[in-house]
Order: C-alpha cells, then sequence, then structure tokens
C-alpha cells in the first residue's frame, strides 16, 4: 500500500512540474511579447517627440533668420510618388513624422541588439545617434538641388549650419529618449526575472 502511494506521489509531483513548466515557459512568452510591443511603443513616441521638436525648431529659426531650412524639411517635391500631389503643411509635416518614428524604432532595436553584445553606455547611445543625425542632415540638405523653389541655395552656409546642427541636436535627443525606453525596459525584464 505503501509503494502504491509513493509511486502515485512521484507520478502526480512530476505531472505538476511539468505543468507548471509550460505556464512558466507560457508567461515568459508573453511578458516578452508584452515588453517588446511596450518597447516599440516607446521607441516610437521618442521618434514622434524628437521629430516634433525637429520641425518646430527649424520653423523658429527659418521665421528668425529667413533661412528656409523648414521648407527644406518638409520638402517633397521631388519624391517620385509625392510630387504628383498637392500636399498641404500639415501633411508634409505627417510625413516627417513617419520618417522619424520609423528611424528611432529602427535605432531602438539596433541598440538593442547591441546591448546584448557589449555593455549598455548612455553616452555612447547619445553620441552615436547626433553623429547619426548630422550624417542625415548632410545628405539631405542637396535634395535642395531637386526642389523645384522656395528651399535655401545650396552654397548658403548659414543654412547649411543651422540644418547640420539641428539635425546633430534632433540626433542627441533621439537618443537620449530612447536611452530612458531602454532603461525602463531593462529594469522591468529585470524585475521579471528577480520575481520568477
Amino acid at each position: 500500500m505503501n509503494r502504491t502511494n509513493k509511486k502515485f506521489s512521484q507520478k502526480t509531483t512530476k505531472r505538476t512540474a511539468s505543468t507548471s513548466g509550460s505556464t512558466d515557459r507560457a508567461f515568459n512568452q508573453e511578458q516578452a511579447w508584452h515588453t517588446s510591443a511596450l518597447g516599440m511603443l516607446g521607441y516610437a513616441v521618442a521618434g514622434l517627440i524628437s521629430g516634433i521638436g525637429l520641425g518646430l525648431v527649424l520653423k523658429l529659426i527659418q521665421a528668425l533668420s529667413g533661412h528656409r531650412v523648414y521648407r527644406l524639411l518638409l520638402n517633397a517635391d521631388y519624391v517620385p510618388v509625392l510630387k504628383e500631389f498637392s500636399l498641404s503643411e500639415g501633411a508634409e509635416f505627417g510625413i516627417h513624422l513617419v520618417i522619424s518614428v520609423v528611424l528611432c524604432v529602427v535605432l531602438g532595436l539596433l541598440w538593442q541588439y547591441q546591448f546584448r553584445r557589449s555593455p549598455y553606455s548612455p553616452k555612447k547611445m547619445v553620441g552615436v545617434t547626433a553623429g547619426i543625425g548630422f550624417v542625415i542632415g548632410l545628405l539631405l540638405y542637396p535634395t535642395t538641388l531637386l526642389s523645384s523653389g522656395g528651399t535655401p541655395p545650396i552654397a548658403s552656409l548659414p543654412a547649411w549650419s543651422w540644418w547640420l546642427l539641428i539635425h546633430a541636436a534632433y540626433g542627441a535627443v533621439s537618443g537620449l529618449l530612447i536611452g530612458g525606453v531602454f532603461r525602463i525596459r531593462l529594469k522591468r525584464t529585470r524585475s521579471v526575472k528577480s520575481q520568477g
């Protein structure tokens, strides 16, 4: 009788452990998806905030200095499909924000991948994203040559300076915001692991 009870108890324990393991795995998968979705949303919000800031600062600079850097930011009359439409300022600004959101989501995901290979450094993130912002500005300014009008001249040194400076600042701010989202995600992940 005792042997029978012992065997039954061992089988029950194995089943319970197996069920518990499956439940833990399911929970961890659900938690990973949830955290990833929140992280993506955080990176998107970072792109939205930094994109709005970039647009407003360039608009202010254009209003105060007369250099049409804000017009250059919104200019899309050289893009094959978009040039067929007469876009309002709001629509053009919306396109700019979509690009900013996509950029920050991609940068956030790339930084997650990089973090798995080397220690996380907030200063490094800000420096790299500031550099990326500068390079993006450097590549975009020459599109003024493709514009049908209203954008700054290619040889305008003040316009070049404002454009590159603000794009570098945009990159730095994006890095700060992405870093903030990343730190929150890291704390949540460690909290879940400690509870498990």
